[in-house]
């Protein structure tokens, strides 16, 4: 019988892949659990064949002398769940327009306009969901004005958000017909402006008031701030206990006091933070930042 030799192997040992998902965790604070190293090693694969490299095991053996670049952008990039679809989780979105929106304090004649952030915008459709709720506040509103800050740490995802351009399955994932014809327009064949191409393109009109940033949740958020709404969905599931309760901290001080923290359906802030209090409206949880801050 032949003896499996190293240029023969073809798949990655848990240590190996355990390398890597530290290098994430370091760098993003996302959690690969063992459980998932299938789905980081699929990832892994796909990286090698981007960067030219012949296997997995070529592509780990080049890690060993560091990871930079190319492979850095793309390790990172690649690693984070883009998962989404535009008004995920309905419930969520009928308490913002219908409970939240309303308030006296988000109306009136305020001259600075009413700022929300989405910290993980993926693909855009959160932020584009929202916006459309926006532009109907807007009508009751007229004399307010509003505004997005979109981030994400992977530029790929940006630059699909900032495009705004999805195919007939991402447009159906969540909205009704009258929304599509309203803020979206079928894109045509440069060649052949009669044919459509089958994807969508969100109107300059909502695209208006977002401004488009890379944020790594770790690093130093800066300048950014404050807002009435922050919607942080589905980025704590991922973090240890010591980044969630770092992330919710700054998340804290750049929110105006009475504002709102929305989370995933399946996050809470529960031992993480005394800087909120927890808020059931109708089906939807939302967290609303008290007068003063505790945390230190």
């Amino acid at each position: 019988m032949k003896l499996q030799n190293e240029s023969t192997v073809t798949a990655l040992s848990p240590e190996q892949i355990k390398f890597f998902a530290d290098y994430i965790e370091q760098k993003l604070g996302i959690i690969y659990a063992k459980d998932n190293y299938y789905q980081l090693e699929r990832r892994l694969s796909d990286i090698a064949t981007t960067l030219g490299v012949g296997s997995v095991i070529e592509l780990w053996t080049k890690a060993q002398t560091g990871i930079s670049g190319q492979f850095q952008s793309l390790l990172l990039d690649l690693s984070t769940n883009n998962e989404t679809s535009f008004f995920r989780d309905p419930g969520l979105f009928k308490a913002i327009e219908e409970r939240i929106l309303v308030e006296p304090r988000f109306g009136g004649d305020n001259p600075l306009p009413l700022r929300i952030w989405c910290c993980a915008t993926s693909t855009g459709q959160e932020v584009y969901s929202m916006a459309i709720l926006l532009h109907a506040w807007k009508l009751q509103n007229p004399r307010r004005s509003f505004s997005f800050l979109a981030t994400d740490y992977s530029l790929r995802v940006l630059k699909q958000a900032e495009e705004g351009k999805y195919s007939q399955l991402e447009i159906q994932r969540g909205l009704p017909e009258a929304m599509i014809n309203r803020f979206f327009k079928p894109e045509k064949h440069a060649s052949n402006p009669a044919v459509a191409t089958g994807s969508w393109i969100v109107t300059e009109e909502l695209k208006k008031g977002i401004t488009y940033k890379q944020q790594n949740l770790l690093d130093d958020f800066g300048g950014i701030g404050p807002f009435e709404i922050v919607l942080c969905r589905n980025v704590l599931i991922y973090q240890n206990v010591e980044n969630k309760r770092r992330i919710i901290a700054e998340i804290a001080r750049r929110l105006v006091p009475g504002g709102y923290l929305v989370l995933g359906a399946a996050e809470s802030l529960m031992g993480l933070s005394e800087d909120f209090e927890m808020r059931q409206i109708d089906r939807a949880v939302v967290y609303q930042r008290k007068q003063d801050l505790k945390t230190r």
